[in-house]
C-alpha cells in the first residue's frame, strides 16, 4: 500500500490537471483510462480522504445554472466528468474540446472491476427495494470477490437509520442512484461519515444492472443518440428532456459572446 506522502504528491500532480469550463461548470478533461488510474491510485493510497465524483450531463449542468446550492455542491466534487454527448459537443462549439465522453455507467463498471481485483466492499443506494436487490444479485455473479450491501432509494436524504446502515457496512464504494440533485445531496450530507470511500451518483445505472431497464443498443451509442433512446423508451423523461434545448441555447449564446 502506498504511503500518505505518496498520495499527497499524487494529489498535487492531479491538482494541476486540466479543467474545461462548460457554462461555468469546471469539467475534468480526462479519459476513461485516466479515471481508472485515478481510482487505482486512490484505492492503493494510505489515506482517510474520500473521493467524490460527479458524472454530469447537459441536464445536470442546466439545473446547476438555475440552482446555486446545487452548483456549489457539485463544485465540491473531486472530479466532474463528462457523462453526456451534449457536453462533448458543447466543448467543441465553445472552442474548448474535452478528450472524450466518460459515461457514468461505464465508469461505474470500471470501479467495480477495480473493487473485484482488490476484494473490496460496495454499497448500492437507490431504485426500489426489489430492483436494488436484483442488481446486487446480478453483480455478485459477475464480481464474486466483492462484498455487496444495498438499500432502496425511496428515502429522505436525512434518514439517519439508512445513513447508519451504510456507515456500519464500512464500504469502499457507495453508488447512489436517486437521480440528481438528490443523490449528490445525500453524498454531501453524509460523506464526512466515511473514510477512504469513493462516492458517486449513478442515476439509473442500478436499474440497468438489475436488468429491469435496458441501456441503449450499441448503434444508438455509436451515433451519440443514447439520450434519444432513453426518451422514446421512457416518456416520463420528457419533462427532464426540456432542459436539453435550454442547454443548447445557452451554449450558442456563450459562443456568440466569445
Amino acid at each position: 500500500m502506498r504511503k500518505l506522502g505518496d498520495f499527497i504528491m499524487e494529489n498535487q500532480r492531479t491538482a494541476k490537471r486540466e479543467k474545461i469550463d462548460i457554462l461555468s461548470v469546471q469539467f475534468d478533461n480526462v479519459t476513461m483510462d485516466e479515471m481508472k488510474h485515478h481510482v487505482t491510485n486512490f484505492v492503493e493510497a494510505d489515506t482517510t480522504d474520500n473521493m467524490f465524483v460527479v458524472t454530469a450531463n447537459p441536464e445536470i449542468v442546466d439545473y446547476a445554472l438555475e440552482d446555486k446550492n446545487y452548483y456549489d455542491l457539485i463544485g465540491e466534487a473531486d472530479f466532474i466528468i463528462p457523462d453526456g454527448t451534449g457536453i462533448i459537443q458543447a466543448g467543441r462549439i465553445l472552442g474548448t474540446p474535452l478528450k472524450e465522453r466518460v459515461p457514468g455507467i461505464e465508469f461505474m463498471a470500471a470501479c467495480l472491476a477495480i473493487a473485484e481485483r482488490h476484494r473490496q466492499k460496495v454499497f448500492l443506494l437507490g431504485a426500489s427495494k426489489h430492483v436494488v436487490a436484483e442488481a446486487v444479485k446480478q453483480l455478485q455473479k459477475k464480481y464474486p470477490h466483492i462484498e455487496f450491501a444495498s438499500h432502496h432509494g425511496y428515502i429522505d436524504t436525512g434518514d439517519e437509520s439508512v445513513a447508519r446502515q451504510v456507515c456500519n457496512f464500512n464500504p469502499d464504494y457507495i453508488f447512489v442512484g436517486m437521480g440528481y440533485p438528490k443523490q449528490e445531496e445525500w453524498i454531501k450530507r453524509h460523506r464526512h461519515r466515511f473514510q477512504h470511500t469513493l462516492l458517486m451518483g449513478v442515476g439509473g445505472s442500478i436499474e440497468v444492472y438489475s436488468g429491469t431497464k435496458k441501456r441503449a443498443p450499441l448503434i444508438f451509442r455509436k451515433l451519440n443518440l443514447e439520450w434519444f433512446y432513453r426518451l422514446i423508451t421512457d416518456w416520463k423523461r420528457m419533462a427532464r428532456m426540456q432542459r436539453l434545448p435550454r442547454f443548447v441555447s445557452k451554449v450558442f449564446r456563450t459562443r456568440l459572446k466569445k
